[in-house]
């Protein structure tokens, strides 16, 4: 498998992992070193990878609730071996996000190790 294959296929379990949270293992998609940031009201937010995970299992899923799924790879670059980093769009609920994230390979396996995020659309 090529690293841009071996991205692309951790990115579609993270897609997988936001529609339904148990259908993936978290931490075979986030490093539990990753930081997830976004602003609020001008301000930074940040979670650490264990409190990103509890929120998201904390919330129905979107696959519970019958919201669609709208999900995208908007730019991938290599920039190392081990180092690539990745703009996504996705859907979770009424809100899509453009995701931005590092991604590393970690003893063999690629995982997010940033994620920073912005809601580009709310729907009704």
């Amino acid at each position: 498998m090529t690293q841009t294959q071996a991205v692309v296929a951790l990115i579609d379990d993270y897609f997988n992992l936001a529609y339904e949270p148990k259908s993936r293992d978290f931490d075979k998609v986030f490093h539990p070193g990753c930081l997830v940031q976004w602003l609020h009201e001008g301000q930074l937010q940040t979670l650490s990878s264990p409190e990103y995970a509890q929120l998201v299992h904390a919330r129905p899923s979107p696959r519970s609730v019958g919201a669609p799924r709208d999900e995208a790879i908007l730019a991938l670059e290599n920039l190392s071996d081990s180092l690539s980093t990745a703009t996504v769009r996705v859907r979770i609920g009424p809100k899509l996000f453009n995701d931005h994230f590092v991604l590393h390979k970690v003893q063999a396996s690629w995982l997010i190790t940033n994620k920073s995020s912005v809601v580009v659309h709310l729907f009704d």
